[in-house]
């Protein structure tokens, strides 16, 4: 059963339904459902679906004419007696002018989907495809109803081929739909029945990507076996799948992700963890944030201020495996990672779910504003701290939002607690207090959200005053 993606079936439809000539590209990491989402949207049309594969052109046409000629209803591919047909040698010559002809003349007028997966393989086995395909699809007007879409795993790729500047479509309509991991409430609908709190953990160790929802267990232990603690289980190495896909010198990267994960969110810090100089991590830094691994974050109200500048990994699946799956690869590969979960990663777990909760409460606020459910709109969602050089710490607020609240700028400010223990009235306090050091704008809002609830005496004081909001993970689940 396919689940969620509404928007970017959406954006299909419009782009399926409009008369133009145009090209849609699909790009992605590996494992967020590219594929499964263009099968699904093509299923009830008239389409060719191609995957590339990394060969010769004599080769790539002898694939190619393959998925047309099952299009034409040449060869069935159920029946033994095209068998021959079959196997003809990647020597034969095949042209791509001819088999797009015979496209056209099936199609007979109506509307055929053209979909190449991998396209950047399709292309780079000869440099005359591109041309070919624009020349029929864009100068032809009379060939508008077949609509061509490209996917492929890698982000580089497919900019250089199809949406850089210099791309034989760069003065064409191109539509591009970045597939991202799923959010928290679209995830939580591959498991229903599961509690709050499991929901909760589920998104964090999947972190959303498709490919791992789908194989969920009957229980949190056997999905998190199954996704990194088996060593067999080849899904367990999506990190180092998706960035060598677009990365040389693997292990530098991977090197730096370990130490990101582990907390050293600035350069500064990197430098020294990596043994690198500043002007080396920088460019790395900036590849993987080239390929949606790593992200920049600043304060949200002093956004140039380059003493504030964080990194964290952008997915909390790919967070969890650099934290602690990586540093103990050994183990992991010798079968034993199984029998040391609870004595390694257990402890740990409530810090990694803190991060997952925050996502989860932005995604929230931001939800329950859009609905019109909260006081005040959202324009900004980020977060807000500051240093404490000389003692070499960190204090602020692991949300702060920017918006509007009767049409008046409005400043909210959130701290997410994923602990075992219901908030006290000094928690509150303290972020009262801590606003102190912000220069808000217009109306304040304050929201504490918590995992096991609130104290009564708490939850009395909150009551009274109207721009204060305690919410539990349950709240934010029915949301």
């Amino acid at each position: 059963m396919f689940i969620g993606r509404k928007k970017e079936l959406e954006i299909l439809s419009d782009f399926y339904n409009d008369t133009d000539a145009g090209i849609l590209c699909v790009t992605g990491q590996k494992g967020m459902g590219k594929t499964t989402l263009l099968k699904e949207f093509a299923k009830d049309k008239k389409h060719i679906f191609h995957i590339s594969y990394p060969t010769t052109d004599a080769g790539q046409m002898m694939l190619f004419s393959r998925s047309v000629e099952e299009f034409t209803g040449t060869v069935d591919f159920a029946n033994t007696s095209n068998l021959d047909k079959l196997k003809k040698e990647y020597s034969e010559a095949y042209s791509l002018s001819e088999l797009l002809s015979d496209i056209k003349r099936t199609a007979e007028g109506d509307k055929v989907l053209l979909i190449i997966d991998q396209y950047y393989d399709f292309v780079k086995a000869d440099s005359s495809y591109e041309k070919t395909l624009h020349e029929f699809l864009m100068e032809n007007p009379e060939n508008n109803n077949i609509k061509l879409i490209v996917c492929g795993d890698s982000f580089l790729a497919m900019d250089k081929y199809v949406l850089s500047k210099k791309s034989i479509w760069k003065n064409d309509k191109v539509t591009e739909i970045h597939l991202k991991a799923m959010g928290f409430y679209e995830a939580s609908e591959f498991y229903p029945d599961k509690t709050a709190e499991e929901k909760a953990f589920l998104y964090g160790i999947t972190g959303g990507i498709p490919a791992h929802l789908q194989n969920v267990g009957e229980n949190v232990k056997d999905t998190v076996s199954s996704l990194f603690l088996d060593g067999d289980n080849p899904s367990t190495a999506m990190p180092e799948d998706t960035m060598s896909i677009d990365v040389r010198e693997p292990a530098n990267y991977n090197r730096m992700l370990i130490a990101v994960a582990q907390g050293n969110n600035r350069v500064i810090q990197l430098s020294a963890v990596v043994n690198k100089p500043k002007d080396v991590i920088v460019p790395y830094l900036k590849a993987l944030m080239a390929i949606d691994v790593v992200e920049k974050n600043n304060a949200i109200t002093e956004k140039n201020n380059r003493k504030k500048t964080r990194y964290g990994i952008v997915n909390t699946n790919h967070l969890f495996w650099y934290r602690y799956i990586a540093p103990n690869i050994d183990m992991y590969y010798n079968g034993k990672l199984k029998d040391s979960y609870e004595e390694l990663i257990a402890p740990e777990l409530s810090d990694f779910m803190k991060i997952v909760f925050i996502n989860i409460c932005k995604e929230y606020i931001r939800k329950k504003a859009d609905a019109g459910k909260m006081p005040f709109t959202v324009d900004e969602v980020g977060n807000w701290w500051e240093n404490d050089e000389e003692k070499r710490t960190t204090a602020g607020f692991d949300i702060v939002s920017l918006g509007k609240c009767n049409e008046k700028p409005c400043t909210v400010f959130a701290r997410c607690y994923y602990s075992g223990e219901p908030i006290e009235m000094a928690t509150l306090k303290d972020l009262i207090e801590m606003t102190k050091h912000v220069k808000a704008e217009g109306d304040v809002f304050y929201i504490v959200f918590s995992k096991s609830g609130f104290h009564e005496n708490t939850l009395t004081v909150a009551g009274a005053i109207k721009n204060i909001m305690l919410i539990t993970l349950d709240d934010v689940v029915t949301l």
